[in-house]
């Protein structure tokens, strides 16, 4: 998707403002070691192109729109859990189990 989308994108700049602003750091780190392997095995999906789309209208799209109207509960919730959803679909064998129970554990 980068061709439709810049690094300067508002949907990139509103996300970037809410991990340094209300994400913890514990996730952003889980979120940085987890999110290159996810990526690797959808850009091998021979349907990766769908799939991109659904992350961005289901989870990239839903947490600016939250953000956006100050719903920062329901954008931190609704990330965490795609990010372990996605570590579930594509890379459940390759997951430190350690950082995935740490992250499910934490109450929000």
């Amino acid at each position: 998707m980068q061709e439709d989308f810049d690094d300067n994108c508002e949907e990139l700049i509103i996300l970037r403002w809410f991990r340094d602003k209300y994400v913890f750091k514990e996730d952003i780190t889980h979120c940085y070691k987890a999110a290159p392997l996810i990526v690797e095995k959808i850009d091998d999906s021979k349907d990766n192109k769908q799939i991109y789309n659904y992350i961005y209208e289901t989870i990239v799209k839903e947490c600016v729109i939250a953000i956006k109207e100050g719903d920062y509960d329901f954008a931190y919730t609704r990330y965490k859990n795609s990010v372990l959803a996605l570590e579930n679909e594509f890379i459940k064998q390759n997951t430190n189990n350690r950082l995935t129970e740490f992250i499910r554990k934490r109450s929000f």
